[in-house]
């Protein structure tokens, strides 16, 4: 059976990315925050799906909401004070075969982190090109990896392909904050007869390795109110929430501690760094007037830790210290949880410690070798940066971050939805999983912005990944 050549495939990729440049600009335009909602963009991306690929019968389009009852008593769920109704929903389009082919998922998240307008270049929902980038805010985060996954699947039909295996586009909610979109999806996309490969276009231009775990938790701080005239006669609550957020520090430092560390499994994927883990004050509120000792201050922390550590734990950790250090300077503290419950995860354990052995005693490569090194051999063709050949010999080396042209295998130190896929929930010899996406500078900062050349990439080497790991066939219509 024939199928496209890496040279078609190029072209065709080439050939789009003026469309997939409009498109991402349209939905950078759309504040997708969490306060405005994701459902806009949602329903603008599941319009473009419906043109671009559900046209013929080819794919289906599914809209999947977000129901509490359903995902609550789940493994990897993150508490939320908010409800879910009809606008907060996930998209999955996806062509089901009967074929013996390796199944694909490519799932992306919608919603991005609010952006102050005051220091930008230019508004931050008002995406603007230049040298070469998309500045706007979720341009990289990641949007760009959204546009990317789904231009992937669009130059294969144009060209009059479509996958051998199953495979789904997933567009998904409330990445920044819980995860409960991806959670919400699971059973539509997982378990599946053959074996799996999860890429997610996150805006690291690299494969990812592993991920931290990260918990959010508020603190609510209520001090003694009086006049300033009689400040030693009150307590100061927003005082007292800074000093209490320093005595987590010290739990910071014994989490990156390498004694510390050679006692958790999942800590060797960050050999090497010295200081993965880290603990955020992101908000504070308090007071009520300039002339008054507060009496209430609350403030929002995001803690990092390693996988291999169990998230129960780290809450304990968290509330021991914050108990003990409230008793101590006399305040009464409440701690709540809202948003990130994530376990770490390391998602490609056998490349920890290097590549793995290229063959088991069966003679056959692992699942994440086979599936590591067509990525790596799809992602130099598609960067022009050797012939197949060439790039096949490249990538059969020992040592992978070694090689000249090889895409470099790295952990990350936040989170992301591909921890639903790693194998705290599912056997790492069927389902394998990594994020890998355009290149993007100032994520959640001000002026982010992304490579379009680096998301052509991306969506070139998605297509190629296509071909070889799915198979192709010709569109019958």
């Amino acid at each position: 059976m024939t199928a496209p050549t890496n040279k078609e495939i190029l072209t065709a990729v080439s050939a789009i990315q003026a469309e997939a440049i409009s498109f991402l600009h349209q939905i950078v335009s759309i504040d997708s925050t969490l306060d405005k909602g994701e459902g806009l963009v949602q329903s603008t991306i599941h319009s473009q799906l419906q043109d671009l690929l559900c046209d013929d019968g080819q794919y289906t389009l599914q809209r999947i909401p977000v129901k509490h009852d359903e995902i609550q008593n789940k493994p990897g769920f993150s508490p939320v004070d908010w409800t879910y109704d009809e606008s907060k929903f996930n998209i999955i389009c996806s062509r089901t075969s009967a074929s013996e082919k390796n199944g694909l998922i490519l799932q992306g998240h919608v919603d991005v982190v609010p952006a102050s307008t005051d220091k930008w270049t230019s508004p931050p929902f008002t995406p603007r090109i230049e040298n070469g980038r998309m500045y706007g805010r979720g341009t990289g985060d990641m949007k760009a990896g959204v546009v990317a996954m789904i231009y992937a699947v669009v130059a294969l039909k144009r060209l009059g392909y479509v996958p051998s295996g199953n495979l789904s586009i997933c567009t998904v909610i409330e990445e920044e904050c819980t995860g409960n979109g991806a959670l919400a999806c699971l059973p539509f996309l997982l378990p599946q007869k053959n074996k799996v490969a999860v890429i997610i276009p996150e805006p690291f231009p690299f494969i990812t390795t592993a991920q931290l775990g990260v918990l959010w938790f508020t603190t609510r701080v209520s001090g003694k109110p009086c006049h300033v005239l009689q400040t030693s006669a009150g307590s100061n609550a927003i005082e007292g929430a800074f000093a209490l957020f320093s005595a987590l520090k010290p739990l910071e430092e014994r989490y990156n501690n390498l004694e510390f560390r050679n006692g958790i499994s999942g800590a060797a994927a960050y050999r090497g760094m010295d200081h993965p883990v880290n603990f955020n004050l992101g908000r504070i509120e308090g007071g009520n007037w300039a002339s008054s000792v507060p009496s209430h201050c609350s403030f929002e922390t995001r803690v990092g830790f390693f996988p291999g550590i169990d998230l129960d734990k780290v809450k304990r950790d968290v509330e021991s210290i914050l108990y003990e250090a409230a008793e101590k300077i006399g305040m009464e503290i409440q701690i709540s949880y809202r948003g990130f419950h994530a376990q770490g995860a390391v998602l490609l354990p056998e490349y920890v410690d290097g590549a793995p052995e290229k063959k088991d005693e069966a003679g056959k490569a692992s699942l994440q070798r086979e599936f590591v090194e067509l990525l790596q051999m799809s992602h130099s063709v598609a960067s022009g940066n050797n012939t197949a050949a060439s790039v096949h010999n490249e990538v059969a080396g020992s040592s992978n971050n070694d090689r000249k042209n090889a895409l470099k295998l790295l952990p990350i130190t936040c989170t992301t939805d591909a921890r639903f896929y790693s194998s705290i929930h599912h056997n790492s010899e069927d389902v394998v999983v990594t994020c890998y996406g355009p290149e993007a500078t100032n994520i959640h900062g001000i002026d982010e912005s992304v490579s379009l050349e680096s998301m052509r990439t991306v969506t070139a080497a998605v297509a190629l990944f296509i071909r070889d790991w799915c198979g192709v066939e010709k569109n019958k219509d």
